[in-house]
């Protein structure tokens, strides 16, 4: 495998380990305080997505331009 590839396997390894943190930390925050509330796991989800999707997206983004840039090197 070379080098460009090593590279890009591990900006997604990186990328999504933040979503998948970025994902946990956020709904559960939200749950601590909604579930007391009365809040159901889906209102939960719905409050989080803005955050959470947003990091996807930029996740996304980011391995995009890192995959055009290393190809262009």
């Amino acid at each position: 495998m070379d080098e460009k590839q090593k590279n890009l396997k591990l900006m997604a390894y990186w990328l999504f380990g933040t979503v998948v943190i970025v994902f946990a930390a956020v709904t559960v925050y939200i749950a601590l305080w909604g579930m007391p509330l009365g809040a159901s796991i889906g209102q939960v989800l719905k409050a989080g997505f803005p955050v959470w999707g947003i990091t996807a997206l930029l996740a996304m983004v980011f391995y995009a331009g890192y995959y055009f840039y290393e190809q262009r090197k």
